[in-house]
Parts: C-alpha cells; sequence; structure tokens
C-alpha cells in the first residue's frame, strides 16, 4: 500500500523542500522522526522500562506506558530508570499482610500511583499473568526488594534474588521459590530459597535475613521480614517497621521490583488457554451435615462421591442429615443417612429420593434410567442381593426390581469403593473377593480379586473377564476408547497366582480375561518415609492423550497414554494426598488435602527441596491444570475451607457446565458479610 501524507503536510513538505533545494540540505520534521516508543502515552507505549532507557537515558523515574505482544493492551507502570542502571517495574509494595496471591492484590493502580509512603502500607500486587506478559512469555531471571532499614523511612537495603529456571512468574515468596544466589546490598550468597534466609550470620548482619513465611508472634501476618536482631519494629501506622510482638520478626515496608530487558517484539499473543470455572462458590442452600456413628479421619467425613443424571446431582458418603443452611428451621433438618439427591440448578433437596442404607456410599455412577452406588452397606431398602453394589431408582431411590447384584467379602463386609461404565458394563473396584447377580444370582458367586465386571442391564457378571488384584482397589477409569482398563490402589500383583507386579498401578485389557497389558513404561511413585504400605492411587483419569493418576505421598502425575513419557508431576504440601479428578473444558481439576503449595515438577515427601522443583503456586484443596500440556493454572484459587482438613474427596460435572466438590466442606466464599455455608459439599460455575 502506497504511503500518502495529508494534503496540508504534503504541501508544506514541498514548501520547505523547494526553498533548501538549492542549497542542497536535507530537512525532515520532528512529526517525521519521531523515533522510538517513549511509554509516556499509551500510543507511545513501550515494550520495557529498560527499552526506553537504553533509547532515552535521561529518562526519569516516574510512569510510563508498557505493551508487548503477550500484554492485551498498553498499562501504565512506575518505572525505577535510576537504580542499578534503570528500567526496574515496581509489580508491589507494601509492609505487612502479604497476601502472595497470583491474581494479585489490591489493584495494579495503586502500585503505580502510590509507590511508596505510609498509604502504601496496606499491600498492593500486580497480577501474575501480567507480571508474565511483561516478561513477553520468557523466563523470569529475578526480583529486586527495597526494604526499609529505619522506622522513619530513610534508609533502605536492596535486596537482588536470581532465580533458578522460573518459566513463568509466581507470588507464593512464602512457598519457596529456588534461587541461584542472593545478595544484600551487593554481598553476594550462592543458593537459597525465598520463603527463608538465615545462613547470614543475623548478629553482625541483621539485616541479611530474608523470612517470607507467616509467624502467630506477628499474628500470621507475611511480608519481608528481617531478622530477629533488628530493632525499633511496632505496629505504628507510621513505622515503617512492623512487628506485632516483642518475638515477632521485624517486617519492613518493601518495594517489589523486576526489570524485563524486552528490546524487540519477537513471538506473538499469548497462546490460548482453557477456559477455567470461576473460583467462587456458587449459592446452594442445602447440603449434608453429622457423621454416622461419628468417627474422625478420611474413612468418616460427610462426602465421598458425587454423582449426575440429567438434573439430579446425587451425594454419597458417611453424613447423617440432609440440612438447609447453617441454622434450619423446623422441618429443614433431616435424617437421610449415606445418600441423598439434589436439584443441579437450585440446590434444593429431592425429599422424594429417599433410600435406606446401612453403610457408607464411596462411589456413584449414572446411566440413562438409573443411578448406580457402591460402597461399605449390605442392602439398600432391606432388599436382596443389593450389598456393595446396587442400581437404584432416579426419582425414589428403591432398588431397581430388574438390576441385581451383591459383591462379597470372605469374613468381613466388602467395600465397593470405585465404577465406571463403557460399552455396556459397569466396572467396580474395591475390597471384595466375590461378585454375584443378574441371570447367574442362583449360581455361586464368581471368584475375583477387589474388581469385576457386570453388565449395565441387569448386574450379570462377566465370568470371563477377571483381573484379580491381590489388595483394595482405590480407582478406577475404563478408557473411552474401550480397549483398557486402569485400576489403582494398594495392589501389589494381578492374577490368581500373582504373576504380574503392578506397584499399585495396573493398566488391564478390556478383552477378555482381563490381563495386564505389558511394554508400558513404568510409572514413577514418591517412596514413603512413613507407611510401608504406600503407595497407592486414590485417583485415575484418561483425558485424550493423556493419564493423569494421584495419590499417597501429595503427587499428581501426568504421562502419555503409552507411558514411555512423563508430562508433568506435582507435589502438594502440608496435607496434600490427592483424592479426585475431573475434566472439564480442557483443565483438570483435582481435589486434595493439600493447604498451602503446589510444587511443580517436585519429587520428594515431605521436604520437596531435597529433590528440586521447578516453581511454586498456591493450592487450596482443588487445583487446576491444563489437560493436554500439564501446566498448573495459578490463576485459579478457590475460596472454600474443610471441616477437619479431610478435604475433597470428590468431583463431577453437571447438566449446567458447574462442578461439585464434596468432602468436610463447611464454608464456601465470602457473601460480602460472612462466608457461605457449605454442609460438605458445594459447586463452581463457569
Amino acid at each position: 500500500m502506497a504511503f500518502r501524507l495529508p494534503a496540508r503536510k504534503a504541501s508544506l513538505f514541498a514548501g520547505a523542500a523547494a526553498l533548501v533545494a538549492a542549497a542542497g540540505v536535507a530537512i525532515v520534521p520532528d512529526w517525521a522522526s519521531a523515533g522510538p516508543p517513549d511509554g509516556k502515552s499509551s500510543s507511545a507505549a513501550a515494550l520495557s522500562c529498560w527499552a526506553i532507557k537504553q533509547s532515552y537515558p535521561k529518562s526519569a523515574t516516574g510512569l510510563y506506558w508498557l505493551k508487548t505482544p503477550r500484554m492485551g493492551s498498553a498499562q501504565q507502570f512506575y518505572c525505577d530508570m535510576t537504580t542499578d542502571g534503570g528500567g526496574w517495574v515496581l509489580v508491589g509494595r507494601g509492609r505487612e499482610s502479604w497476601n502472595y496471591h497470583y491474581a494479585g492484590q489490591s489493584s495494579t493502580s495503586n502500585v503505580r500511583n502510590t509507590p511508596t509512603g505510609t498509604a502504601a502500607f496496606a499491600p498492593a500486587t500486580v497480577p501474575g499473568d501480567t507480571i508474565n506478559g511483561l516478561f513477553n512469555g520468557g523466563s523470569i531471571d529475578g526480583v529486586r526488594l527495597r526494604r526499609a532499614e529505619n522506622t522513619g523511612g530513610t534508609a533502605w537495603q536492596d535486596v537482588q534474588l536470581k532465580y533458578k529456571d522460573l518459566a513463568d512468574w509466581s507470588w507464593t515468596f512464602d512457598g519457596g521459590l529456588p534461587l541461584t544466589s542472593v545478595s544484600f546490598d551487593g554481598a553476594a550468597y550462592s543458593g537459597g530459597y525465598t520463603d527463608t534466609i538465615t545462613a547470614y550470620d543475623s548478629m553482625l548482619h541483621p539485616y541479611n535475613y530474608l523470612s517470607t513465611v507467616k509467624d502467630k508472634n506477628n499474628a500470621y501476618k507475611k511480608g519481608f521480614a528481617y531478622g530477629p536482631n533488628v530493632r525499633g519494629a511496632s505496629t505504628s501506622a507510621s513505622s515503617y517497621l512492623y512487628k506485632a510482638t516483642s518475638d515477632g520478626l521485624p517486617i519492613p515496608f518493601t518495594q517489589v521490583w523486576v526489570r524485563p530487558k524486552i528490546t524487540t517484539a519477537e513471538g506473538g499473543a499469548a497462546p490460548a488457554t482453557p477456559k477455567l470455572l470461576s473460583g467462587k462458590t456458587s449459592s446452594s442452600s442445602w447440603g449434608v451435615t453429622g457423621v454416622v456413628g461419628g468417627g474422625t479421619g478420611e474413612n468418616n467425613i460427610e462426602v465421598h462421591a458425587l454423582g449426575v443424571v440429567g438434573s439430579t446431582l446425587y451425594v454419597g458418603g458417611k453424613f447423617q442429615y440432609v440440612q438447609k443452611g447453617a441454622s434450619p428451621a423446623a422441618g429443614q433438618k433431616v435424617e437421610q443417612s449415606y445418600l441423598a439427591a439434589f436439584d443441579t440448578a437450585t440446590g434444593e433437596w429431592k425429599s422424594g429420593f429417599r433410600p435406606k442404607l446401612d453403610g457408607e456410599v464411596w462411589a456413584i455412577k449414572g446411566s440413562g434410567d438409573k443411578v448406580f452406588v457402591s460402597g461399605d452397606f449390605t442392602n439398600v431398602n432391606g432388599v436382596a442381593n443389593t450389598a456393595g453394589v446396587a442400581a437404584l431408582d432416579l426419582k425414589t431411590g428403591a432398588p431397581v426390581s430388574t438390576w441385581k447384584a451383591s459383591l462379597i467379602r470372605s469374613g468381613g463386609a466388602p467395600r465397593g469403593r470405585a465404577m465406571d461404565i463403557q460399552d455396556g458394563w459397569l466396572y467396580v473396584g474395591g475390597t471384595f473377593d466375590h461378585v454375584k447377580g443378574g441371570t447367574t444370582i442362583a449360581k455361586s458367586p464368581f471368584w475375583v480379586g477387589g474388581a469385576a465386571r457386570v453388565k449395565v442391564t441387569d448386574g450379570t457378571p462377566d465370568t470371563t473377564w477377571n483381573p484379580f488384584f491381590d489388595a483394595g482397589v482405590y480407582s478406577l477409569d475404563a478408557s473411552s476408547k474401550g480397549d483398557r482398563v486402569y485400576f489403582g490402589g494398594r495392589m501389589k500383583h494381578m492374577g490368581k497366582q500373582k504373576e504380574t507386579s503392578v506397584n499399585d498401578f495396573a493398566i488391564v485389557s478390556a478383552a477378555a480375561p482381563g490381563g495386564h497389558i505389558s511394554g508400558l513404561g513404568d510409572t514413577k511413585w514418591i517412596p514413603s518415609t512413613s507407611d510401608p504400605e504406600k503407595p497407592y492411587r486414590n485417583t485415575i483419569l484418561e483425558v485424550g492423550d493423556r493419564v493423569w493418576m494421584g495419590g499417597s505421598e501429595h503427587d499428581l502425575q501426568v504421562y502419555d497414554r503409552d507411558f514411555q513419557n512423563k508430562i508433568s508431576g506435582n507435589l502438594a504440601r502440608s496435607g496434600g494426598d490427592f483424592q479426585t479428578s475431573v475434566e472439564i473444558n480442557g483443565v483438570l481439576y483435582a481435589g486434595s488435602h493439600g493447604f498451602d503449595f503446589d510444587y511443580t515438577d517436585g519429587w520428594t515427601y515431605p521436604d520437596p527441596k531435597t529433590g528440586g522443583y521447578s516453581n511454586v503456586h498456591r493450592l487450596n484443596m482443588v487445583g487446576a491444570w491444563n489437560a493436554q500440556s500439564g501446566k498448573y493454572l495459578p490463576n485459579w484459587n478457590p475460596v472454600f475451607a474443610s471441616r477437619a482438613g479431610n478435604g475433597v474427596w470428590a468431583l463431577v460435572k453437571d447438566n449446567n457446565g458447574c462442578m461439585w466438590a464434596g468432602g468436610d466442606l463447611k464454608s464456601g466464599s465470602w457473601t460480602g458479610s460472612a462466608y457461605q455455608w457449605l454442609g460438605g459439599f458445594g459447586r463452581f460455575c463457569p
């Protein structure tokens, strides 16, 4: 396309050219040679503060507009154009009470418009996605901390933290981001982690100390604290050094700076990411409460299973009551133990569904005109041949008369713990050694080892298919491709003569006789330091050509379908065993009793530092990952709480695109005046 000057400017340029032509002097007007963007307006947004400093060395510290190909639009930031060559971007500032959330704290405008002073004491941070945009998708080389050294804010310390291969931004300083080096006012030391740096003689060098973790002596308020020998801190609203008690560590007012040295607009827009659900719980007034028989621990919680058929959510576990709200009115707390139904749109209890079971429900699957349940029960409504597994009417919960099956365990009650449906078969896993049902109900029970499949139509067992495990099955997933079934649990061998070692995970052919599929690469598992019966796998899910699995010692892994390549791994702590998973819109959501951090590529428990990891992000019971790439999605950080620390044991997608989470949940998101009441389960919607 030919470039045309506006008519007026074209005539001026022509006239000027004519006046000087004879003298042989070329005149280029100012407007014709604007030079590189100077960041002084959104239309002149620069790639980085560093680029501005290189093009305009006399640029002063202040506000500038920046935009990279990875940023959706130009934004304004506060730039330090003086320290160590300039080019620094302020991404956070504050005194105590940093939350270190990836999504940011307060607002970006507060960061840039109030960079320092007592009005900046309340922490404000730039969201992690924006910071990744500033680096244009490149790795994060490090950060600079500018910390006040005295109560008046007249003396300052400069701390530089150099990261070790940090591919994406993380605000999770308190999780211990790995470092190659740290320097305090130029005094450099190798290694370290961002949670606590204490090795540098706090007596002689009391300021050469960094602690970002919460501490009861500071009322659990986090910040970038000095060591205990720094004096003068207080709770005064004007003090640049905060300390809640005499034993607390001094937390100085701190600025956090980064320096992306972006000078060329290489690369394109940020790659598309799966669409996440809201991290806030949606309103649902009804729930389940109480634990039948009391008890504590993971086997004694309100919800272990969730299933959806049409517009009905089925909830199973060890709960005793269905209840409306925290303070139910008369008739709004009803004894309905182990299994109940709720409307997926309104959350209302469906009072017509009233099955009577005598034991806990561990798994729920729906199919057409019936819902299957499995668990510790010996019967439903007193009906024969409903032990451990049963098919129930969708509206009433009564056993379907045309479907019969029972699990049997020699010397004790059976447990049906996991189920899936594929190609006309209901697969059941758990702790049992015989199964009977359907057209062969009157014959001798079929001898199995913790796994069986029966017909969806009538419950008849398949006596030609029998993988036969030597210990309990905790999880299973029948591939939608129809060729295999994944099993996880405490199994060590399969086959009646223990012919095959399976290491708590087995891939079984869906074709008779249900043999082990050999030739696949082995999976790795974190060795236990406390329980010789570990490891075990609580959840397995195939998503496309990826297989996700999680369980003991806080590990969640994803492999390609041939198990030749490990795509990604995660370690959760504190707490952390992964217990359930579901895929929604390309996102893998996994539930656990992890309440603090997810360590990407972590591999050692209980201390991930001994084995190394590449990044740390916040984790609160349920995390989100790109189901294909295995990348952790830190933008999703749900707000809800567990009653006894057992976390989330069930996840399911409903007909509205929402995800329901169940466990021992007691509260959800903030509603403006209080945290939302949850009775064992809650939901997250698009």
